[in-house]
């Protein structure tokens, strides 16, 4: 008898865990933030090449899983079918709602000073240097991730370790070039869950607003 496939819950959770080791390893290796932002600074410094990569990933790995929710709005649209375009518009909602409105104002409202800046929280502050909490780049590709990683039925647990893989590779970077903590970026994870977890509770409420004449 086939084993069955994880439920989203469990999808959620296993790509969820690379980041959450990613996190702890930064603390049993390193012990506090400082010494951890400390440690990445001189790696940057003695690595540029290596540095480059990561930051070419920190930049252009949330873009390109837009591709993949085009594809989704893409395919709904010509195949005149409602589950995909109702999950494409969902996720869409859910990253609006969060990276857009949610992420911003709690980082304005928090006003954590990033690695390296130094000194107290300034709260309310427009200056980036003290927009750190949460990582917006972990919160953005959480929201892309996780309800990907509950689609994989088939294959069990590959999708979502697969693209929690992409996650932590995302928060990992952002701690190595020094943008943010990883309490930063666990903060991002907690807010991007909240973002995951509304695009399955949006989706068929969008999907029964869709054209009748649209296929299931």
């Amino acid at each position: 008898m086939p084993r069955r496939a994880p439920s989203t819950l469990t999808a959620y959770a296993l790509a969820c865990l690379p980041l959450l080791c990613v996190a702890a390893a930064c603390y049993a290796l390193f012990g506090t933030e400082a010494d951890t932002a400390a440690h990445f600074s001189l790696w940057r410094a003695e690595h540029p090449e290596a540095t480059r990569l990561v930051r070419l990933f920190s930049d252009w790995g949330n873009p390109a899983l837009y591709l993949v929710y085009a594809g989704f709005l893409a395919r709904g649209w010509t195949k005149r079918s409602r589950g995909p375009m109702a999950f494409a518009l969902a996720y869409l909602a859910a990253q609006l709602l969060v990276s857009l409105a949610i992420e911003r104002v709690l980082k304005i409202a928090i006003g954590r000073p990033r690695p390296g800046v130094g000194g107290p929280f300034v709260p309310w502050s427009l200056d980036a240097a003290h927009n750190a909490m949460p990582s917006g780049h972990t919160v953005e590709m959480t929201v892309q991730t996780l309800p990907l990683a509950a689609l994989g039925r088939g294959l069990r647990l590959l999708p979502p370790l697969g693209l929690g893989l992409l996650l932590a590779l995302m928060g990992a970077s952002r701690i190595v070039l020094g943008a943010h903590h990883p309490s930063d970026v666990l903060a991002g994870l907690a807010l991007g869950l909240f973002g995951a977890a509304l695009v399955p509770h949006l989706a068929p409420r969008i999907a029964a607003r869709l054209p009748k004449s649209w296929s299931d």
